[in-house]
């Protein structure tokens, strides 16, 4: 998977260079040069599995060969094990066909812990693997 910034002029980057980088030397951001997309049927498989399941799927294509599957399903358990509810995001029906996904189970209560907590992860295991650190505050 390459990455490519939004202004046009910047070098495409794979994940881990990208997600380390974050904004494109020419100022852009960036965006996946082709977005990976899933079938009717692998959505449909995704019904009834487990949060950590679902992210490996959904996330997976959008990584390349940045990072082994295995070390993928390691950092996804790692990131949402410390979420309050098991579901990760449950969903609470409102009315007939109304639902609303509480997503405030995280460790901070907020949204931003669904990408935050993986992406923290993916930061250490690839810094840890050029031997580097890194401090975000």
């Amino acid at each position: 998977m390459r990455y490519v910034s939004t202004r046009g002029t910047a070098p495409e980057l794979p994940f881990h260079e990208a997600m380390l980088t974050g904004l494109a030397r020419d100022g852009g951001l960036y965006v996946p040069a082709e977005v990976p997309t899933l079938s009717a049927d692998e959505i449909r498989d995704l019904a009834g599995q487990p949060y950590e399941e679902i992210a490996f799927r959904v996330m997976r294509p959008f990584l390349g060969d940045s990072f082994t599957d295995e070390e993928f399903r390691e950092d996804i358990a790692t990131a949402y094990a410390g979420f309050a509810h098991p579901a990760r995001a449950p969903l609470k029906q409102l009315a007939p066909n109304q639902f609303l996904a509480e997503l405030f189970h995280g460790p901070t209560l907020a949204f931003k812990d669904f990408a935050m907590q993986i992406i923290g992860r993916l930061f250490q295991r690839e810094l840890t693997r050029r031997g580097n650190r890194i401090t975000i505050v």
